[in-house]
């Protein structure tokens, strides 16, 4: 065990990260997590941030509380780029995982003489920053940052940090894959909608548009659409317009993914044109029944 952290912060830890896991609404940092986080390392404010460190801009945040989000200023983002972290970044003073105080990173004469500091930061009290890089990658990165009113801070708050910093990691991974997971099932619902509509729809369809859904389930390209029906591509490629406005769908493949998914897959190698066709009519006509 570090030697200023307590048993208590370590559950309190643990308890922000089973939050963290637990609440999938809040998107990368639920605001509770992190006014905890605050109140932990002693601070007035916190934030989680997203940067592009290459071009030094901030692509999302989190700040708690809301009243001291800085990010919607233009004429901040406009300073950004002097903060002493990107420098550091650059000259690998900024590890993963270690906390590094504001304080650390450049003397107090210097810090005074920067801009975003002297317009932004001190004007708000702000007079250190704790900060932590949670992730990096070649161009973008997540980092904690806690600001207080007064310079310098414990071993216990950096040592919590530290401590908090790849656990929060390991719930942002979790989270994003999670978000991914549920916008795929999102999508597969959707679509799996339009084919039910579009099942419905393939009564509106004319013999000769029913002839070319059956030769697109058979994968066929449209020039062997047109040879086998004895029409021009042409012609393939204006019935498909009808077919896709018809049926509501956007693409051969979603025409295709509604058929097979609208009828069994034909048992023999012999029976696969000729049901083809007849299974667009035959689902066509129960949909009517």
């Amino acid at each position: 065990m570090p030697a200023e952290a307590t048993k208590k912060d370590l559950r309190d830890i643990l308890e922000l990260v089973g939050v963290l896991h637990a609440d999938t609404v809040g998107g990368e940092m639920p605001t509770p997590v992190l006014a905890r986080l605050a109140a932990m390392v002693g601070c007035d404010s916190a934030s989680y941030c997203r940067v592009d460190h290459a071009s030094r801009r901030l692509l999302a945040t989190v700040v708690e509380p809301a009243s001291t989000d800085l990010s919607e200023s233009a004429a901040f983002a406009a300073v950004l780029g002097q903060h002493p972290a990107f420098v550091a970044h650059r000259e690998r003073r900024l590890p993963t995982g270690s906390s590094v105080a504001l304080t650390d990173l450049v003397d107090l004469r210097t810090l005074r003489s920067l801009p975003i500091y002297a317009d932004f930061y001190r004007p708000r009290q702000t007079h250190d920053q704790l900060l932590n890089i949670v992730t990096v990658g070649r161009h973008q990165g997540t980092l904690l940052v806690f600001n207080r009113s007064r310079r310098g801070f414990s071993g216990r708050a950096r040592e919590l940090l530290d401590l908090v910093s790849p656990l929060v990691c390991q719930a942002i991974v979790h989270r994003e894959r999670l978000t991914r997971l549920t916008c795929a099932l999102r999508d597969a619902q959707r679509h799996a909608s339009a084919s039910e509509r579009a099942a419905g729809r393939l009564s509106g369809l004319t013999p000769r548009e029913r002839e070319v859904v059956a030769r697109l389930v058979d994968g066929i390209g449209d020039r062997e659409i047109a040879r086998a029906l004895g029409i021009s591509p042409r012609t393939v490629n204006k019935h498909l317009e009808q077919i896709y406005r018809k049926l509501g769908l956007q693409s051969r493949a979603a025409v295709v993914a509604m058929m097979r998914g609208a009828q069994p897959v034909p048992e023999s190698a012999a029976e696969h044109h000729a049901p083809a066709t007849a299974g667009v009519t035959r689902i066509a006509a129960q949909r009517r029944s």
